[in-house]
Formats: C-alpha cells, sequence, structure tokens
C-alpha cells in the first residue's frame, strides 16, 4: 500500500512538523492545565519561547506521580463536556492510593483510530481481510482499538471474544480470520492448544499475527511463527496516552515505527535524565502533539529502548523503536497486566498483619507463556487466620485473583528454603512439536 505523506519525511521536515505542533500543545497546556502554567510561570517560560528540542528540555519531566496526585481530573485541558472517553488505569496500578484517570475528546479518539489504520497499512493489511481480536477487553480497553480501526478500513471482524483457545480456532477455520490479534501468552496458549488438538497451521488462513501490550522477545516470536506459520508482528503503546498504536512493527521487522507526527520522543539516561546519543539505549520520554483533552510533556514512560532514526528497508522515515528492554521501575507486567510487587504486598498483609516476607516467582514459558507464583513461609507454630492451610492459600489466591484479573500460583515453603532474592525469574524453553502432515 502505498504510504501515507508523513511516513516519508525527511528528518528536517519531520522536525519542523513537530515543532510546529509543539507549540500548539504547549499552548494549550499553558492555557488551560494550571500544572504546567505553574511550572512554565517559574521557569519564566512562554510557549512561544520554545523553539528547539534543547528550548523543551528546560521542562521539567512529567511523571506517573504528577499523574496521580491531579486525579481525577487536574490535567484535563478539555472541558468534561468536550471528553468523550475516559480511561482508568490498572486500578493496581496505584501512587499514593489514587488511579490515572485520562481523558480523549473526539479528536483524539479519531486520532488514535487513525494510528492503528496506519499500523495496519504498513503490515499489508487490507478491507479484504478478516480480523479476529481476542483480548480480555476489561483487562485491556485499548483492545477495543483494533476492532474500531478494522472496521474503519473495511475489513471484516470475526466474531471473537474471551473465549478459550479451541473457540478461538474454530472461530479461525470456520470464518477464514486472515488476521489474529492478541496477548503473547494467549498466542502461546493458541499454539499449545493447536499441537494438543494436532492443527496443523496450514488448516487456518492466517496472514500474520499483532502482538500486545507486552514486549515480544525473538525467542517468543521464533516459536510462535514456528507454530502458527505465519509472520509475528510486535505493537507498542503507553497506557497514559494511546495504547497500542502509537508504534508498530512493519514487514521489515527491524523496530517499530513511532508516530513522530503525533509524539515527540527523547531518550534519557534513567539516573540522570540526560540525553543519550542517537542508537543508544535510555528510557523513554515522551511529548504529545496533538492530543486535545490530555497533553502531557516530557513525559518518563519508564521504558528503556533504542530510538532509531535512520531510514527502514520499508522506505518509511519514522524513528524505529526497538523492543522494550527493561523498566526503570520495579514494575511486572503478566499477561498484559501490569503491577507492582509493593501492591501484592500490601494486599498479603492487609490479609495477615502478621506476615513479614514473601517471595515472587515470575516463569516465563514458551509454551504457555508468564505464570506469576507467590511464596509464602509456613509457620508451624502458629494459626493462620481465615482457617487451615488450604483455606488460607485458597483465600490469597481468589484476592489476588480479584484484585490482578490474574490467576497466581500459591505455595507455602519452609522460611529456610525460601529463595534469598524478592523477585525470581525462571525461564522454560519448551519446543514445538512437529506438526503432523495438513
Amino acid at each position: 500500500m502505498p504510504l501515507e505523506p508523513v511516513e516519508s519525511l525527511s528528518r528536517e521536515e519531520i522536525r519542523m512538523l513537530q515543532m510546529e505542533r509543539l507549540q500548539v500543545a504547549l499552548n494549550r497546556a499553558f492555557l488551560n492545565v494550571d500544572f504546567y502554567r505553574r511550572r512554565m510561570d517559574a521557569l519564566d517560560l512562554l510557549p512561544e519561547d520554545v523553539r528547539t528540542l534543547e528550548d523543551l528540555r528546560r521542562m521539567p519531566f512529567t511523571t506517573r506521580r504528577d499523574l496521580a496526585e491531579h486525579y481525577p481530573y487536574g490535567l484535563f485541558a478539555a472541558p468534561l463536556r468536550s471528553i468523550v472517553r475516559l480511561k482508568i488505569t490498572n486500578p493496581m496500578l496505584r501512587d499514593r492510593g489514587k488511579p490515572v484517570v485520562v481523558g480523549f475528546t473526539r479528536h483524539d479518539v479519531t486520532m488514535w483510530q487513525s494510528l492503528m489504520k496506519r499500523l495496519y497499512a504498513q503490515l499489508g493489511m487490507t478491507d479484504r481481510d478478516i480480523v479476529q481480536v481476542a483480548f480480555n477487553f476489561s483487562l485491556f480497553p485499548g483492545a477495543f482499538t483494533f476492532n474500531h480501526a478494522a472496521e474503519a478500513m473495511g475489513a471484516t471482524l470475526a466474531p471473537s471474544a474471551t473465549i478459550s483457545a479451541r473457540l478461538q480456532l474454530q472461530i479461525m477455520q470456520d470464518f477464514r480470520s486472515t488476521v489474529l490479534a492478541t496477548t503473547g501468552a494467549f498466542a502461546l496458549h493458541i499454539v499449545e492448544t493447536m499441537a494438543a488438538e494436532a492443527i496443523h497451521p496450514r488448516r487456518l488462513h492466517l496472514r500474520l499475527v499483532l502482538l500486545g501490550p507486552d514486549p515480544l522477545p525473538e525467542a517468543t516470536r521464533t516459536h510462535l511463527e514456528r507454530g502458527l506459520g505465519v509472520p509475528v508482528y510486535g505493537l507498542y503503546g503507553v497506557n497514559e496516552m494511546v495504547e497500542p498504536g502509537m508504534a508498530g512493527e512493519c514487514a521489515q521487522k527491524a523496530g517499530m515505527h513511532l508516530a513522530e507526527d503525533q509524539f515527540m520522543a527523547e531518550i534519557v539516561h534513567p539516573d540522570t535524565g540526560q540525553p543519550v546519543a542517537s542508537g543508544h539505549e535510555g528510557e523513554l520520554v515522551l511529548t504529545t502533539l496533538t492530543a486535545e483533552g490530555y497533553p502531557l510533556i516530557r513525559y518518563r514512560t519508564g521504558d528503556v529502548t533504542v530510538l532509531r532514526d535512520s531510514p527502514c528497508g520499508c522506505g518509511r522515515t519514522l524513528a524505529r523503536l526497538s523492543p522494550v528492554l527493561r523498566r526503570t521501575d520495579n514494575r511486572l507486567s503478566i499477561r498484559g497486566i501490569p503491577f507492582y510487587p509493593e501492591e501484592i504486598e500490601t494486599l498479603l498483609q492487609e490479609m495477615d498483619p502478621a506476615l513479614d516476607d514473601f517471595r515472587l516467582v515470575v516463569t516465563t514459558s514458551h509454551g504457555i507463556g508468564d505464570q506469576l507464583e507467590v511464596l509464602l513461609p509456613r509457620e508451624s507454630t502458629r494459626d493462620y487466620p481465615g482457617g487451615g492451610r488450604p483455606q488460607v492459600l485458597e483465600m490469597v489466591r481468589s484476592t489476588l485473583r480479584r484484585a490482578l484479573g490474574l490467576g497466581v500460583r500459591v505455595s507455602m515453603v519452609d522460611r529456610d528454603r525460601m529463595p534469598r532474592e524478592g523477585l525470581i525469574h525462571k525461564t522454560v524453553f519448551r519446543s514445538a512439536e512437529p506438526f503432523p502432515p495438513a
């Protein structure tokens, strides 16, 4: 498909477009958001004074704590009557007891949808595709954008929802789905189910698979491409801005093209906050350029990545992000659900104030995805609240499931056998079994 004009601009043209839009964004924030106006006043800085990226770097970073402290509408730049969509971050992701609320105007929603359509187009999707979107929409509301963008480009949506892998496979065969959009963990489960049910990839009609919102490790991609027999691509987004749709891979698989016409990116050293050279890893800092409802200036995403602005083999000139290498904080994400270990500690101590120790074990298996286990010390000399050990384990499991929206394994071990580390990562490599002849 032909490129959009913005996808083939020179780097100088992209920078000029960004600075034009940045002026509008800064004026919107200055006039409508007290938080940003106070910051600019303290610096004796007016929006028109920002003419270069170096000028923008005079502004302090915006952090997630800033967002939480202005709950619910303190950072909105548009009146609530103009907001057509509200998004509340995962309730487990709290700072000082408050979630983050993001608001989108009609313009913002349209922009988000257009970015997702762009990512579809750069993978060669057309109005002839049949798109199967297999997400838990209550846990990942951004997944609705997969549907909206597919409909907007004229593609057909296969009737899919939060159903088992076996039923997903039946839908793929019955409706001849050509595109599957889901999480990496569920895609792994689908491949496992295909092997168990002896379903050869040639019995499906898939052309490609899109995965989000978590990073796509190359080992996982290789496993899935072997199991599904089609290319697998990754997407990127930021929950407090646009997720998914902000960036995504093209057929070259050489990084995720960032929508630089909508977001200005910086890469800074996680500790010093100073800019790093192009092509070096650092923390991604983003500024919205056209967002009306919720403009963010120099927002620290916490994602460590690499930004490359060299042209891609596909012909696009938009800069490319590498998959996220790690976080600057201790946030975990299991099957697309983000949380902090401290939040699990709070939940455990609410159930048992005497609890003084626990461990988290994250096991990554290329057969079934990430699994979370909580290890509690076994105390044989005291009574546990709520009954015996089986009842306690079930109480902990059910509480964590309700809070996280995620199944968690809970075990008790002798204190002297508890691992020393507070967080343990394990990786289990499982090779896909050969498929029988189609």
